[in-house]
């Protein structure tokens, strides 16, 4: 069996700043005017890993007693923002059928890792048309301190519905240094797509396996890899 774990934003969709605007008003309700997100680097971060980097910012040595009010304003407003965005998210090139692809592979199973908080996975997803419950298992912001440990999490859920993991079929896909950075930490594999921030480059010194223009080409890089490891 083989367990595919992707990333979201950058990676399965383009969401416009959506999130950034609404934890920028969650944040100003929670600690006053001067918050900001200004200058932190979101790509493959955590939603209360930026949180606390902003609270830091402001003198909040452990803004921890803060969290749960951000999270819960930030999750009120984020419906809101993805109705009323002038560049609403849209799906990213290649997404659809490459998800419609590879689900439809009975040895592979689709799962998500990603910093989001979980209960905003499903407002994005649905937002550009992606069925959230085709992701069989999955690790959030909120399950983790780390994005190691996400996917380590994320493979221990897999273990409880009865697979029994190898490492070498785990593939995180993503769009970030992190996404490779969190793949290489857990033996799995990876998968870099260039359609975030990053430039493909930047993806294959980080140690990316294989390194995609856009998810059109996902299904045809598996197989490679899938060959590469039996060959191996």
């Amino acid at each position: 069996m083989r367990l595919l774990l992707f990333d979201i934003d950058g990676t399965l969709l383009r969401a416009h700043g959506i999130g950034a605007r609404a934890m920028e008003r969650a944040g100003r309700r929670v600690l006053g005017a001067a918050f900001t997100l200004d200058g932190i680097d979101f790509g493959g971060a955590l939603d209360p890993w930026i949180f606390r980097e902003a609270a830091r910012r402001l003198g909040h040595e452990d803004p921890s007693e803060f969290h749960a009010a951000f999270r819960d304003e930030y999750l009120a407003e984020l419906p809101g923002e993805i109705e009323r965005a002038a560049s609403p998210p849209e799906i990213l090139p290649g997404v659809a059928a490459a998800l419609a692809t590879v689900g439809g592979d009975a040895s592979a199973t689709l799962g998500l890792v990603t910093g989001n908080y979980a209960r905003a996975v499903p407002m994005k997803l649905r937002a550009v048309g992606i069925d959230p419950a085709q992701f069989v298992v999955g690790a959030f912001g909120d399950d983790a301190h780390t994005r190691p440990e996400l996917v380590r999490l994320a493979i221990e859920r897999w273990r409880a519905r009865g697979a029994q993991p190898d490492p070498d079929r785990v593939v995180v896909i993503g769009d970030t240094p992190r996404d490779v950075d969190c793949a290489r930490k857990n033996g799995c594999r990876s998968v870099a797509v260039a359609t975030g921030w990053h430039a493909a480059g930047t993806l294959e010194a980080a140690g990316a396996d294989i390194v995609l223009r856009d998810l059109t080409e996902l299904p045809a890089a598996l197989d490679r890899l899938w060959r590469g490891l039996s060959a191996g």
